[in-house]
């Protein structure tokens, strides 16, 4: 199944782009996006909108789905 992942922040940065599209095996979950773009480790605190609403890293996904990648906002 085709995604839309964005991407914001230093996660644009690392990724070299705001947006991506990912090909995933059917039954992934928001959760697995983050390692299929192979862009280093996972930044604690991020959080995943599927379809822009909020979604635990559980949430399965289906073809054409929009992921948002969301990195914590830094205090200072």
């Amino acid at each position: 199944m085709r995604v839309t992942v964005r991407l914001f922040a230093a996660l644009r940065e690392r990724a070299g782009a705001g947006r991506r599209e990912l090909e995933l095996p059917q039954g992934a979950t928001a959760g697995d996006v983050f390692a299929a773009l192979g862009i280093g480790a996972e930044p604690p605190g991020l959080a995943y909108a599927v379809n822009q609403q909020y979604a635990e890293r559980s949430a399965d996904l289906k073809d054409g789905d929009e992921v948002a990648l969301i990195p914590p906002v830094s205090g200072r």
